[in-house]
């Protein structure tokens, strides 16, 4: 009988790992051997033609030392905290209001609000490029209509305004991903806990502080982290927009790798930035995850 078991539990092992060979064999090779790769790589200099150097940590001092590299390395992480900090507090409080309009009656806000996070990237770029025009665009032609001409500007021209209209596009962009996995997260809440709280006298904002934000404050880790790495690999958006624009004011750090790589022919360079940029979003969704950690709830 133990035999036959045993027996038993090595065919559905086996028969396990054959359904995780071909996840396993495209892991390997789109992720685990590239990253090996790029690793050794950031060691040498390469400029994809001629044989490769072995140069130890100078691509690292190169990388540190150039201040573009630096700038964008700043800009890079301005984008991904700021806009990741407010679509996720904008997406949580649509999620609450969402909620409380009832699931039919809040459906078409729902579906309106995700639809950016549909939207090809490049679309969006164009759209918000459009928007943003100093002569034709959307937000001056507001602002001239109720008399703030002063305020009208070169928004994607001005080093000042440059980052600040890339992350609204984002907080725009992701604010409705957010919004949908809070509000899925609020519908597995019980509605006898929320009867519950009414009959002890609390309303909408106690509701939502003391009982609904620590049960989802999972599912809230996982859309900041989510939002994080979405963020810190900004190429697309930036490229259609200003490509890195004005001068090095909007570039980021894959923009500028990219650069390096194929407008200077500096692979070892370029390999070494995306191993300081992996290092410096690791210890950020690290700290991220730590604020948000606290006491999980069950129910």
């Amino acid at each position: 009988m133990n035999d036959t078991r045993s027996s038993l539990q090595r065919k559905t092992t086996f028969t396990g790992l054959l359904f995780l060979l071909p996840a396993l064999t495209f892991i390997l090779f789109s992720i685990f051997i590239p990253t090996v790769w790029n690793f050794l790589l950031s060691f040498q200099e390469w400029d994809g033609f001629q044989q490769y150097r072995w140069v130890g940590m100078a691509n690292y001092v190169q990388a540190f030392e150039d201040r573009v590299t630096r700038n964008s390395l700043y800009n890079s992480i301005f984008i991904a905290v700021i806009s990741t900090f407010f679509a996720v507090v904008i997406g949580i409080a649509l999620a609450a209001l969402i909620y409380r309009l009832g699931r039919k009656e809040g459906a078409v806000y729902r579906l309106i609000l995700f639809m950016p996070s549909m939207l090809p990237i490049a679309i969006i770029g164009l759209l918000f490029t459009f928007m943003y025009n100093p002569e034709m665009g959307l937000v001056n032609a507001f602002l001239r209509a109720i008399g703030m001409d002063s305020f009208a500007k070169a928004w994607l021209e001005n080093k000042d305004t440059v980052l600040w209209s890339i992350v609204i596009v984002g907080i725009w962009r992701i604010a409705g991903l957010t919004m949908m996995l809070c509000f899925a997260a609020i519908q597995n809440i019980p509605a006898s806990l929320f009867e519950s709280a009414r009959l002890d006298g609390a309303g909408f904002m106690k509701q939502f502080f003391q009982l609904v934000l620590p049960l989802i404050k999972p599912i809230v880790q996982l859309s900041a982290v989510f939002t994080l790495v979405m963020q810190f690999k900004t190429y697309d958006l930036v490229f259609v927009m200003t490509q890195g624009g004005p001068g090095s004011a909007s570039k980021t750090i894959p923009l500028h790798m990219i650069d390096t790589a194929f407008t200077y022919n500096e692979f070892g360079v370029s390999a070494a930035m995306g191993f300081i940029l992996t290092v410096i979003v690791a210890i950020i969704i690290l700290l991220t995850s730590r604020l948000l950690r606290g006491e999980y709830y069950e129910y």
